[in-house]
């Protein structure tokens, strides 16, 4: 069943890249904050307007704080950018073992593809692990229904689906399957061999987008942050790679950016720019 396509080595590591044949519930409601917090202002583009409308949803524990989903509307009630907000505290006493947190979504995030977001600790990394092994967050913002992601097993037969190669217009631009990565309720990851990770940093990641795919069509996008770089404080946006259509209907994302406001002592992860289709 699995074909070796390619072989790929870097920063001292062989990668096996594989291709592999034959092988939308609404968004959780939360109530509005009103106006929105100081410090929205892109740093990195400063004209950029402001929102008219600031939503959050309902603050959840991670470490010695809390992690909640926003969305910011302009004035047509569009979203702007739909993302996560750590308080600094989150980043202190985080558990020694993975962890996922859901956090419900305002339901003005619906114009978008997104149907709901998992905030994953890695605290250990994930393979592969020269690349990927420091400790950081996964921002799983998934295009699929929780229960659609129950039925991913990525086991036995179901690594089949998992696997399963998507047409060539649904594949971001430089985009291959990362080897042995199928997880369960998630997908097999994606990434970009053109990122910044791959061309020879001894020190793996900062920051990257990665995309999931499950039986041929997209299951989530996700924007995958090191812990350093959030406890360093450092601005960063980037715009990323998109395929020719997508499987989904909605508004999806070009850029993320992450951001610290010492103004409330948080983190934001924001995936933004959103275009239809």
């Amino acid at each position: 069943m699995k074909t070796i396509s390619t072989w790929i080595t870097t920063t001292g590591m062989t990668l096996a890249l594989i291709t592999l044949t034959g092988c939308t519930v609404g968004p959780e409601t939360a109530e509005p904050t009103g106006s929105a917090p100081p410090g929205l202002e892109n740093p990195l583009n400063p004209g950029e307007l402001e929102p008219a409308a600031w939503l959050e949803g309902e603050a959840q524990p991670l470490g010695d704080g809390t992690v909640r989903a926003y969305v910011a509307l302009d004035d047509q009630e569009i979203p702007q950018e739909v993302g996560v907000i750590l308080t600094a505290a989150a980043l202190n006493n985080l558990p020694h073992d993975e962890l996922e947190v859901v956090v419900p979504l305002p339901p003005q995030v619906a114009t978008t593809a997104i149907d709901h977001i998992a905030v994953d600790w890695r605290p250990h990394g994930h393979h592969p692990e020269p690349i990927y092994g420091s400790s950081h967050f996964d921002i799983h913002a998934y295009v699929i229904s929780p229960q659609q992601r129950d039925a991913i097993t990525a086991q036995g037969a179901d690594l089949e689906k998992a696997y399963k190669t998507p047409a060539d217009d649904l594949i971001p631009v430089g985009y291959v399957p990362a080897p042995d990565s199928a997880e369960p309720r998630m997908g097999v990851h994606w990434i970009n061999l053109a990122a910044e990770e791959f061309q020879g940093d001894p020190h793996g990641f900062s920051h990257t987008m990665i995309y999931g795919f499950y039986d041929g069509v997209m299951a989530f996008i996700e924007p995958m942050v090191d812990l350093d770089l959030l406890k360093s404080q450092a601005t960063v946006e980037e715009a990323f790679a998109r395929p020719q259509r997508y499987s989904q209907p909605g508004l999806y994302p070009t850029r993320y950016r992450i951001t610290y406001h010492p103004e409330t002592q948080e983190h934001r992860i924001a995936l933004l720019g959103f275009v239809a289709p």
